[in-house]
């Protein structure tokens, strides 16, 4: 299931992993995932929300945003008919690792350094151009922008030991990881907030607060959003019908299915699938 961990395949042909997207802002609502890659998001046109570690924030054109490694994050738009075109690097973890091998001990933090902020978002800017007009010797001019980003990373936004960026503890990240696991496992089962805070050995209080503080969503709401998106995956890539798609991925009623479709997307099934085609 796409719900846990990702693990992320760096390109043979640079120390990262590059998509220059382009798409109606529906098409940008991605689920909550963490992966060791570190990420940049870069604005080109459009506008663009970032959830990352229970604080959301706005993204416009020229705007760039880092998410650290084994972060939760996702991204959403509240335009889903506006076009959004920006790009992602995902920064190879082991291209790291050859320069500080516990790198895993490491955070960054790009508000640490204003100045290498705004030479990143340059850089950044650069290398979407590239990538886009793939001009004669792109590919070494890419390679190039993206060692100067290790650079700055390393030389200037590196948090203290004393002063990490994350707030959140890392026993607190494990509960919820463990819980997003076991939902994207078990999500065909007959679930509940007793059950699931049960199979990771918390009380129910303790644990649905940790997860709402991470995820900024209820246990339940993140349940219903898990089978909503294996539902409509159905629809699309098998034709399935909205009932079958409902009962197949957990849902009690067709009702439910068409709910969570209205408030996540502000639209029916049906009326997703058609978009999508």
């Amino acid at each position: 299931m796409k719900f846990k961990y990702e693990i992320v395949k760096i390109s043979s042909m640079y120390p990262a992993k590059l998509f220059l997207q382009d798409k109606p802002g529906r098409r940008c609502n991605t689920s909550l995932h963490w992966h060791s890659a570190l990420e940049f998001l870069y604005i080109i046109d459009g506008a663009l929300n970032v959830l990352d570690e229970g604080k959301e924030t706005q993204l416009k054109s020229g705007d760039v945003y880092f998410v650290n490694h084994d972060r939760f994050h996702r991204t959403t738009s509240d335009a889903p008919e506006e076009n959004v075109k920006y790009l992602v690097v995902l920064l190879s973890y082991e291209k790291l690792r050859t320069y500080y091998p516990n790198i895993e001990k490491l955070e960054f933090s790009l508000q640490k350094s204003p100045g290498a902020e705004r030479e990143i978002a340059a850089l950044l800017g650069e290398i979407a151009e590239n990538y886009e007009r793939r001009q004669t010797g792109y590919e070494m001019k890419i390679n190039s922008l993206l060692h100067e980003i290790y650079y700055l990373l390393i030389s200037a936004c590196i948090c203290e030991e004393d002063n990490p960026c994350s707030s959140i503890s890392n026993k607190e990240l494990e509960y919820v990881k463990t819980a997003i696991e076991y939902m994207g496992a078990h999500y065909l089962e007959e679930l509940t907030l007793k059950s699931i805070a049960e199979a990771i050995g918390l009380s129910e209080s303790y644990f649905s607060r940790c997860f709402k503080n991470i995820t900024r969503t209820s246990v339940m709401q993140y349940l219903a959003n898990l089978r909503l998106e294996a539902a409509l995956t159905e629809i699309l890539s098998e034709n399935k019908s909205v009932t079958a798609a409902a009962f197949d991925n957990g849902f009690t009623s067709v009702k439910s299915l068409i709910e969570v479709c209205k408030k996540t997307y502000d639209c029916t099934p049906g009326q997703y699938k058609f978009k999508n085609k």
